[in-house]
C-alpha cells in the first residue's frame, strides 16, 4: 500500500524547483530595475532584451518549472494564483527598494553579463549568487542538499508557516 504525500512534503522545493526560484528571482531584479531606469530616462531596455533573448529558453523553462510545483502543491486554480503571487512578490519586492540613477550602468552591465549566459542555468545562477539573491520559497525546501545553504525565516505579514530563505551560494568553507 502505497502512503500519500504529507501536504508540507508535497508543498516543499525540490532542488530544480529551488534554481527555477532563482533565476526567476535574477530576472525580477533585472526587469524591475530597467523599468526603473527607464523611469529615470536611462534607457537599458537594449541590454536587458538581449539577455531575455539570449536566455529565453531556460528562463521559460523556469517558469514552466514554478507553475508545474504550485500547481503539484496548490492544484490547477490555486497553482496558478500562487504562481501569480509569487513572480508578483519577487518584483514588488525589488521595486520597494531605493535607488537611483547610479544603479542603471550596474545593472547594465549585469544583464550583458547575463546575456553570455546563453541559457546555461548554472551561470545564471551563478550570476544571483553574485548579487545576493535569496528567493524566499513559501513551502520550504524538501530536504538539505549538497550545495544549498537554507536558513528558516518568520513569513511576513501573517506568519503561519516558517518561510526558507535559500541562498545559491554553496556550503561553508
Amino acid at each position: 500500500m502505497a502512503l500519500a504525500a504529507a501536504p508540507a512534503e508535497a508543498a516543499c522545493w525540490n532542488r530544480q524547483e529551488v534554481a527555477a526560484g532563482t533565476i526567476r528571482d535574477f530576472q525580477s531584479m533585472l526587469m524591475v530595475a530597467t523599468l526603473r531606469c527607464q523611469v529615470m530616462r536611462v534607457d537599458i531596455t537594449a541590454d536587458y532584451n538581449t539577455f531575455l533573448n539570449a536566455n529565453k529558453p531556460t528562463i521559460q523553462r523556469m517558469n514552466d518549472r514554478l507553475k508545474a510545483h504550485f500547481i503539484r502543491a496548490h492544484g490547477p486554480v490555486e497553482g496558478q494564483r500562487h504562481y501569480d503571487g509569487f513572480a508578483t512578490s519577487l518584483a514588488n519586492g525589488y521595486g520597494a527598494r531605493q535607488g537611483g540613477k547610479d544603479i542603471c550602468s550596474g545593472i547594465a552591465s549585469i544583464a550583458r553579463e547575463a546575456a553570455m549566459m546563453e541559457g546555461s542555468e548554472e551561470g545564471l545562477i551563478l550570476l544571483a549568487q553574485r548579487q545576493g539573491i535569496a528567493t524566499m520559497l513559501p513551502e520550504g525546501v524538501c530536504a538539505l542538499e549538497t550545495g544549498v545553504t537554507i536558513a528558516a525565516v518568520q513569513a511576513t505579514p501573517a506568519p503561519t508557516s516558517p518561510v526558507v530563505l535559500v541562498s545559491a551560494r554553496g556550503p561553508a568553507e
